[in-house]
């Protein structure tokens, strides 16, 4: 499995996805919950399994070789996620999907994170700019954009106090902060490059289809068992787009490196 390979293989997967969530929406080919659900890890599998078989290809002796492989992992945590959040699971209602879901996705976004911060942070120290000095004041905007966002769409959806509402707070003002500031240093760092762009919108996709999530899963405070196919299918539009083109980012590397 070359990068080229992964990056046109994770291409495909989306637009497939995308055709047949849109499909799905628009009322043209009806599919069964239990079947629709696993096609969703279906396709997480296919991502997962091509980063592992990147990773073979990769020489074992450099670090950044193995990055593929911690994505990988990553993706695992968040596949069983994706499973927890979909409706083959028996974990009910919504509110204890979503509980659950942040330690499962947060454990994988913290991976993405170490090593969009490691590859990003030495892309800079090379470039010896200015940037380096102020490189984390970045993360301000992002900050507020993420409080007042939480503020307005996910506060007001949680009734009471709970895990999920502290969880929720905290996860939105760390590792969702720290996703697009890393991508910025990368998208800047490697001269407003192509693939910097696309990490950088995957950095931004990710993120906000949990804001889409919060917001229409339990408007107005609801706690259904499940979400209608129709409320996964927005949020899956966005969170896998978000994760597919994320999920370049191992390849990007091996093409950083080779282009030094």
């Amino acid at each position: 499995m070359t990068t080229k390979n992964y990056i046109q293989i994770a291409s495909i997967t989306l637009l497939a996805s995308v055709m047949f969530e849109i499909t799905l929406l628009a009322g043209l080919a009806p599919v069964p919950e239990k079947i629709y659900h696993f096609l969703h890890i279906f396709l997480m599998l296919v991502l997962i399994v091509s980063q592992i078989l990147l990773y073979k290809s990769l020489d074992k002796n450099k670090l950044t070789s193995k990055y593929a492989l911690w994505f990988a992992l990553g993706m695992g945590f968040t596949a069983i996620g994706d499973y927890v959040n979909g409706a083959n699971s028996c974990i009910e209602p919504v509110s204890n999907k979503l509980t659950w879901a942040l330690l499962l996705f947060g454990s994988g976004y913290v991976i993405y994170n170490f090593i969009l911060w490691k590859h990003a942070t030495n892309i800079l120290a090379k470039t010896k700019t200015s940037l380096l000095k102020y490189k984390y004041y970045l993360a301000v905007p992002f900050i507020v954009i993420n409080l007042i966002s939480w503020m307005l769409h996910v506060e007001p959806n949680l009734n009471n106090p709970s895990l999920l509402y502290y969880g929720s707070f905290i996860f939105n003002l760390t590792i969702y902060v720290a996703m697009p500031l890393f991508a910025a240093w990368y998208y800047y760092g490697t001269g407003w490059s192509t693939r910097g762009l696309v990490i950088f919108i995957a950095a931004i996709l990710i993120p906000y289809s949990d804001l889409v999530l919060f917001n229409s899963w339990m408007k107005n405070g609801s706690d259904p068992a499940v979400p209608s196919i129709q409320l996964y299918a927005y949020n899956w539009i966005l969170y896998f787009g978000g994760q597919t083109l994320m999920s370049m980012l191992p390849s990007f590397i091996v093409m950083d490196e080779t282009e030094n």
